[in-house]
């Protein structure tokens, strides 16, 4: 004779399929993509870290209730060990706020190997944030390491100090953050991934002060009602280049990992490839040297990738250069004809932002308005990407928060 299950267990099993039904839904909240290790870049640590403790510090684009942080060791042949972690709060001045240190865990366990080639996450914390909120994270590595990661300036001090609010006599160095992006969860919204190069990632901006474009885009849109459900995610590497390794791997080779992987992914801001029209004078990279027609079939291919995932994209015109120190009249001549490309071919994409002309000088089409550059003449200032941030959000603030609106 069957047994039917008792009214006891069906509750019981009723119970269980609703919770599995609650798992915690993530969206990309911060990014800094792994690049090679780099001992020789300006103001590096130029070696390995040794049994000393690294603080990095990463903002939040967008509110939520809990976190989970993703460690990247995908361009190591090497596996990685991690011997502690911890997250704090850090309050206006940077400083840790007093009792908000969290420690981090893997599994469970307060440390872990992370293997060759591989990304690997934190066990999840809860710990509502709000938009724009920063956060220090300090990770102990036990061994000698050089991860591959993102060269950014970080807090380097000896030994196991994950468990102080305060660093212990710390020295600040330009070196590798292990940690390559923070996801959040909490209510829907969208996600913006800007993809680019150095004026995607802000070079040039106020340090400690996030004045990248995507930075103020990020608060142009919180501070208006109706666009508050964004969070924009920053996946620029300066030195980037879309057809040759340059500083990280190409984007054609790191477009699926640092942009269509990001969770919640549902729009891209392209705006790459002023380092593969700027001027190669070292003979043995001649062969690197590429045309305009090769740039925009690379856009075509980044387009078909995103699209093939239901990920919308927004693409930027190449903003003037002229007087950078590689630019030529040749490359001017292939930037011309790219961005002509970009306007006509415009019904392709799913928005366009036209930086060219939101950043020419007055008069002077092909140089970089002069009040809104570093001097360089390819880098905007914090002026300069404020403009970029309006024009951007001028596009980006129409488009309807239906379905992802934010409490």
């Amino acid at each position: 004779m069957l047994k039917l299950p008792s009214a006891a267990a069906l509750f019981l099993l009723a119970s269980t399929a609703g919770a599995a039904q609650v798992a915690p839904t993530w969206f990309g909240a911060w990014s800094a993509p792994p690049i090679a290790y780099e001992p020789e870049i300006r103001d590096a640590l130029g070696r390995p870290f040794r049994d000393e403790t690294v603080r990095q510090i990463v903002g939040i684009a967008s509110a939520g209730s809990a976190i989970r942080l993703r460690l990247s060791n995908e361009l190591s042949d090497t596996p990685l060990r991690i011997g502690a972690a911890s997250v704090a709060r850090l309050d206006a001045r940077g400083a840790a706020v007093p009792g908000s240190r969290r420690p981090l865990a893997f599994a469970g366990s307060a440390s872990t190997v992370i293997p060759a080639n591989a990304p690997f996450y934190t066990d999840s914390l809860d710990l509502p944030l709000r938009a724009g909120e920063r956060l220090a994270v300090s990770l102990y590595y036990p061994d000698e390491a050089a991860p591959p990661a993102h060269a950014q300036m970080v807090d380097i001090a000896a030994g196991d100090q994950t468990g102080r609010d305060q660093l212990a006599a710390p020295a600040r160095f330009r070196a590798p953050g292990l940690v390559s992006a923070v996801e959040v969860s909490g209510s829907p919204r969208r996600v913006l991934v800007a993809f680019g190069d150095s004026i995607t990632e802000g070079a040039g901006a106020s340090p400690n002060k996030q004045m990248s474009y995507p930075d103020q885009l990020a608060r142009l849109l919180a501070a208006r009602p109706a666009s508050r459900c964004w969070s924009v995610v920053n996946a620029g590497i300066s030195g980037n280049r879309l057809l040759h390794d340059g500083r990280g791997p190409n984007a054609l080779a790191r477009f699926d990992r640092d942009v269509l992987a990001v969770p919640g992914i549902t729009h891209v801001l392209l705006l790459e490839g002023i380092n593969d029209i700027g001027k190669i004078s070292d003979p043995a990279k001649r062969d690197q040297i590429v045309s305009a027609d090769q740039i925009v079939a690379a856009y075509r291919q980044l387009l078909a990738r995103a699209h093939a995932r239901r990920v919308k994209v927004i693409m930027g015109t190449l903003l003037p250069y002229e007087g950078a120190a590689y630019a030529d009249a040749e490359g001017e001549a292939k930037r011309q004809t790219v961005n002509r490309w970009i306007r006509a071919n415009r019904s392709q994409f799913d928005g366009l932002v036209d930086f060219d002309t939101v950043m020419q000088e007055p008069g002077k089409a092909k140089v970089m308005r002069l009040d809104s550059q570093i001097d360089d003449h390819l880098h905007p200032n914090d002026q300069g990407y404020a403009r970029m941030a309006q024009a951007a959000a001028g596009l980006v603030g129409r488009i309807s928060c239906t379905g992802f609106q934010v409490r």
